[in-house]
């Protein structure tokens, strides 16, 4: 393993403290009132750290394809929470989300239905890497041409081909793996920045009562 990305994974095991201290923020602000919107973010911190633990385990193991399915989890996790700013009531979006309704059949505020490929387009005009990591990684949650072509170990001009089951550290060059670790520290680090708005949001509710008057009068 290259210290380049061994120096990735130690930033995403330190994250471990970033996650638990922002949570006990959350949940201190305002008096300790619950929103909705409290549980569902309590709900996205408990998954992005699980997905941080495995992933720096996985890619120590030299497991690229579980390592890589996880950084997608991360965008989704990200895309999840970042759709409760698309809408008009991010209180009522986390309602319909604990009864069972699928993001993707939910509405933004321009009508549109957030599916995943709306969300990331959305997103694009603020994090312009989201699109190249949606599509470079979307193809490891389901069995794919990714599957098939990383068991492929050489190919001849003859037609012949060596396949291998099992995780080799050099199958896959290391460029690739601090690209895929890159991926999910930025996908980590947009979930937080969203997180951290919702908190300075429950935080100082007479700031945005007066952002709301203030809109108003305009």
């Amino acid at each position: 393993m290259s210290s380049s990305l061994e120096t990735l994974l130690e930033k995403i095991d330190k994250e471990r403290d970033r996650h638990l201290s922002l949570g006990k923020e959350m949940l201190a602000a305002d008096g300790a009132k619950m929103f909705p919107l409290d549980l569902l973010a309590v709900a996205v911190l408990n998954r992005s750290l699980s997905n941080s633990s495995a992933f720096t385990q996985l890619v120590r193991a030299n497991n690229y394809l579980a390592a890589a399915s996880l950084v997608r989890l991360q965008l989704d996790t990200f895309l999840r929470f970042f759709a409760s700013y698309r809408v008009g009531d991010p209180h009522e979006f986390a309602t319909s989300v604990f009864a069972g309704t699928e993001v993707r059949k939910l509405k933004d505020r321009s009508g549109s239905f957030m599916t995943d490929r709306h969300l990331v387009e959305t997103v694009a005009s603020e994090f312009r890497w989201a699109p190249s990591v949606y599509k470079a990684t979307s193809g490891f949650i389901h069995l794919s041409d990714k599957h098939i072509y990383s068991t492929i170990q050489a190919a001849s001009d003859d037609g012949t081909f060596s396949m291998l089951i099992g995780s080799d550290p050099d199958r896959f060059p290391s460029n690739l793996w601090v690209e895929m670790a890159e991926g999910f520290i930025a996908a980590t680090d947009a979930l937080f920045l969203y997180l951290e708005g919702w908190v300075v949001t429950k935080a100082n509710p007479h700031l945005v009562q007066a952002i709301k008057e203030r809109a108003d009068e305009w």
